[in-house]
């Protein structure tokens, strides 16, 4: 197989490779030039299609060499308004085949380049919309209009901050919900341990109650499903009316009502990667009380497609935290 212009070609043995050194825009790059010979005489022939592809390659590398938006990258923005060339070019404001051209390999200059680096964030992409609304036909401008609200809200749920090629390269293992409990109680009342000690405050009332694990418990299965594809624990997650709660841990606890949880004596070590996903889940979401948390679950379409008391299932958590993290 030959690679060509971030495509798959069929092997053809009359195309050749050969590395070329050239000048673009007084940047001298050098690259793999694809070229078709005559399989008769053996002599090079002219191929259009070769030296589209060739020039769209070269100019990638010029554009990665300056900091410029590569013709992929501007693809998967577009892409991901669910636009076609020119939908996106008006929406943002260029001429209606200035994206084609951007993404089969002319150079963008840095204020263009500029504009379609701010549309990649949902709220920029609005502000576009909204600024370029008169060149937009009113049905294509609402169905715009949605999908990129729906991104914002997305954006919004965007609470946890990791590095995900470092936290999945950790070992993950699917874990009791017992112990996957008692770390969460240990590791959230130890941070706030920490910082009372720190602010002089008293402790006790900072500890964990019930009703916030059930909520911490449920975003951490939903990051441990988006970035390791597995569950932290196999036990159910039920649609109550505080949101999502696993009733295993509920009948564990529901003599507590609002009291805290205090940090158990006896904890079973957890696998690496778990570990690092309820650090994640407790440094994010867990600077929300439990209240706010509640109506941030009820934002959320595993909750709110789910019927009451019915289990929130794996797929919809996963397919959910997915959007949110990887929009």
């Amino acid at each position: 197989m030959n690679n060509l212009g971030g495509g798959i070609m069929e092997y053809n043995e009359n195309i050749k490779i050969r590395k070329v050194t050239t000048e673009v825009k007084g940047i001298e790059i050098t690259f793999d030039e694809y070229y078709r010979i005559d399989p008769n005489t053996g002599e090079e022939i002219f191929d259009r299609e070769l030296e589209i592809k060739n020039d769209a390659n070269l100019y990638d590398i010029y554009k990665k060499q300056k900091g410029l938006l590569t013709n992929a990258e501007i693809k998967e923005i577009r892409k991901k308004y669910e636009m076609n060339q020119k939908e996106y070019a008006l929406a943002i404001g260029f001429g209606e085949v200035t994206v084609n051209r951007f993404e089969n390999g002319a150079i963008q200059t840095e204020a263009t380049d500029a504009i379609m680096r701010l549309s990649e964030d949902p709220d920029n992409m609005y502000n576009l919309l909204v600024k370029n609304q008169i060149n937009i036909p009113e049905k294509i401008y609402e169905a715009f209009l949605k999908r990129v609200n729906e991104l914002r809200v997305l954006k919004s749920h965007r609470i946890a901050e990791y590095n995900e090629e470092k936290i999945s390269s950790y070992e993950f293992n699917t874990t009791d919900i017992n112990d996957v409990a008692d770390n969460v109680i240990e590791k959230y009342n130890k941070q706030y341990e920490l910082l009372n000690e720190q602010y002089k405050v008293d402790t006790n009332c900072e500890y964990i109650t019930p009703l916030k694990l059930q909520k911490l418990l449920y975003y951490i299965q939903g990051l441990s499903l988006c970035i390791f594809g597995k569950p932290a624990f196999t036990n159910k997650i039920y649609a109550w009316d505080y949101g999502p709660v696993v009733d295993e841990i509920y009948q564990k606890y529901k003599t507590k009502g609002k009291k805290p949880i205090s940090t158990p004596k006896n904890i079973n070590k957890i696998c690496e990667g778990l570990s690092n996903i309820i650090d994640i889940v407790v440094e994010g979401y867990g600077k929300y009380n439990a209240f706010s948390l509640i109506d941030l679950t009820h934002q959320e379409t595993p909750w709110k497609d789910t019927k009451k008391d019915m289990e929130i299932t794996q797929d919809s958590i996963r397919e959910y935290f997915n959007k949110v993290y990887n929009s």
